[in-house]
């Protein structure tokens, strides 16, 4: 496949089905990477009955968001992945009031290689920019070491330790 036919275009409600079913491959790919390197993590990764329908809300919530957007990549005009960004506010003490954050990035397997998630970097680079953000983040679990390289290449660096423990 030729990397000129990749197309990345803003995600309409009517992608809510594919991007739902990435999400699923998403959610599974990342729990089996996660929990071989740290099996302790299982009871803070499970998700809760009906987990698909929350998401689903979620992802019709920031499609619609003037603060979010989705983008879809599309191979031949198969869908190739998809990426979910957001404004967040921070707390009202920090000088620095909003953030971006790149909340979900998925590629599919027989996608990557492509440079397909630098091209959802760079469109969301461009639409943080245009909406006049300077500050972008992106979480990752440690124990997901090639997505934390992948960052780590694009320029982002280890800025907040969140610990957790059983009470």
């Amino acid at each position: 496949m030729k990397p000129e036919k990749i197309t990345i275009r803003k995600a309409s409600l009517k992608d809510l089905p594919v991007i739902l079913g990435m999400w699923k491959e998403f959610m599974t790919e990342h729990d089996s990477v996660v929990l071989k390197e740290n099996p302790r993590l299982g009871a803070h990764i499970a998700r809760k009955k009906g987990a698909g329908i929350v998401e689903r809300k979620f992802v019709q919530k920031k499609i619609r968001s003037r603060n979010a957007m989705v983008f879809i990549a599309e191979v031949y005009r198969k869908p190739a992945g998809y990426c979910l960004i957001y404004i967040e506010k921070r707390a009202p003490v920090f000088k620095i009031e909003k953030t971006g954050h790149i909340g979900e990035l998925f590629v599919k397997k027989g996608f990557r290689g492509m440079k397909i998630s630098s091209k959802f970097r760079d469109e969301a680079i461009k639409w943080f920019k245009k909406g006049g953000i300077e500050y972008i983040s992106i979480t990752v679990y440690k124990e997901n070491r090639d997505a934390h390289s992948i960052y780590k290449k694009w320029g982002f660096h280890d800025y907040i330790i969140t610990m957790q423990k059983t009470a």
